[in-house]
């Protein structure tokens, strides 16, 4: 799905008159994926330092409201088995992201509507993944946070911000603190969970 302007001028896809293209997409086993940029900034920055302020703010701020969306509008609730994935947004702030939406949960529990039978991150962990290319922090992080099943490695080519043609370095430089199993599950067994692969699964890479 691709959000409008804003929830004023477009209708939201967390409305019951959705809830046909949900089930749809739920009966097809089909993943959502949500590209970096999906949601409703359409600001860009001109000039001095635009560049990266596109690339940290109005890129990544915006992917920010489609995970929020699905994990809190009871989406996931009423088609428990869809799955979503966020493509080249990274996984750093994730964690953040995921502590934020339960405070806001807890702590905004007057406002909040609907009320969840689970806190917005156990959708997440549930049913969302992210994508990255090199993210020492993100990766420092998905054990602590119990994350190691909702990360996905991609090298982003042919982009110049991905790791190739040096994707087996960026690996060993950037994974080099993870165990076997969670290396394992970050470069292949999640993302052919996820996607249906259905990959055979090689004598020496097997992860109980």
């Amino acid at each position: 799905p691709i959000y409008g302007g804003h929830d004023v001028d477009d209708p939201n896809y967390n409305l019951p008159m959705y809830d046909p293209m949900w089930a749809l997409i739920e009966e097809t086993g089909l993943p959502i994926t949500y590209h970096i940029s999906t949601g409703r900034d359409p600001r860009a920055s001109k000039g001095n330092g635009g560049a990266v302020i596109n690339y940290v703010s109005h890129s990544l701020s915006p992917t920010i409201e489609p995970m929020a969306n699905m994990c809190a509008s009871g989406i996931l609730e009423r088609f428990p088995k869809l799955q979503f994935s966020l493509i080249e947004c990274g996984i750093g702030w994730i964690p953040w992201a995921l502590e934020a939406m339960d405070e806001a949960y807890r702590k905004h529990h007057f406002w909040v509507r609907p009320k969840l039978q689970g806190l917005p991150s156990e959708y997440f962990k549930q049913h969302g993944s992210a994508a990255f290319q090199e993210d020492p922090v993100g990766l420092a992080l998905i054990e602590e946070f119990g994350l190691t099943d909702n990360v996905l490695w991609a090298n982003d080519y042919p982009h110049h911000e991905g790791t190739w043609p040096h994707s087996a370095p960026a690996i060993e430089r950037t994974m080099s603190g993870l165990s076997d199993a969670t290396r394992a599950k970050v470069l292949g067994l999640n993302a052919n969970r996820i996607f249906n692969f259905n990959l055979p699964e090689a004598p020496n890479r097997a992860v109980a």
